[in-house]
C-alpha cells in the first residue's frame, strides 16, 4: 500500500513540475502589456465600419436622425449612451438619451448609414432580422421586417443597412405586427 502511494505521488509531481516549468517559460516569452492598456483601449483602436471613437464631439458635420423601432406593434426604446465608451471616447454616431435621436457629429463630410449605427450599438440588424427577431421564423412564418423613411416604405430590394441617415429623417423599423400608425416625422427639440 505504501509503495502505491509513493508511485502515485511521483506520478503527480512530475506532470506538475513540467506544467509549472512550461508556465514559467510562457510568462517569460510573453511580451509585457501594461494593465492600463487592457483596461482602457486607445480610441484609435475603436473604429467600427469606418466610424471612429474620439475624445470630443465635432461640428463639421452635425446632424440628427430619429429612429423608432416597433416589435409586434410595441415600441422598443432605443437606449441612451449608444456609442459611448465610458471614460474613453464616443463614436461619431451616438445617442445621448432614450428619445431615439441619433446624433452624428463628425469631422468628415460623408454619408452615415443605419447599418453603421447598429454595428456601433452592437445589435443585429439586416433585411431578415432585428435583434433576435427573424423574418419567417418557425414560431410565426408571417413575421416581416419593413423600414420606413419619413413615412415611406422602403422597397424590399433595399439593403436596409445602407439606408443613409440624413438631417431630421424619421426612420421606423417595424418587425411583425405593425403599430397603429407609422410615424412620418419627429419633432426635434430646438437646437437639434
Amino acid at each position: 500500500m505504501l509503495m502505491k502511494s509513493i508511485v502515485w505521488t511521483m506520478k503527480i509531481r512530475i506532470p506538475v513540475a513540467v506544467f509549472v516549468g512550461f508556465g514559467i517559460m510562457c510568462i517569460i516569452a510573453t511580451p509585457l502589456v501594461s494593465i492600463s492598456s487592457l483596461a482602457s483601449p486607445s480610441s484609435s483602436s475603436l473604429t467600427i465600419d469606418g466610424v471612429q471613437c474620439d475624445k470630443q464631439e465635432y461640428s463639421d458635420i452635425h446632424i440628427h436622425t430619429h429612429l423608432d423601432i416597433f416589435i409586434n406593434g410595441k415600441e422598443f426604446i432605443v437606449p441612451s449612451d449608444i456609442g459611448f465608451v465610458p471614460n474613453n471616447c464616443l463614436y461619431w454616431m451616438h445617442t445621448h438619451d432614450d428619445t431615439g435621436v441619433i446624433h452624428i457629429e463628425s469631422p468628415e463630410n460623408r454619408t452615415f448609414t443605419l447599418g453603421q449605427f447598429f454595428h456601433i450599438w452592437g445589435e443585429t440588424f439586416s433585411n431578415n432580422q432585428i435583434f433576435d427577431n427573424i423574418v419567417g421564423n418557425n414560431d410565426n412564418s408571417s413575421n416581416t421586417l419593413n423600414v420606413y423613411v419619413n413615412g415611406k416604405k422602403m422597397v424590399s430590394e433595399t439593403d436596409y443597412g445602407q439606408i443613409p441617415l440624413n438631417e431630421h429623417d424619421e426612420i421606423a423599423i417595424v418587425y411583425g405586427r405593425s403599430p397603429d400608425s407609422i410615424p412620418s416625422s419627429f419633432k426635434f427639440p430646438e437646437g437639434l
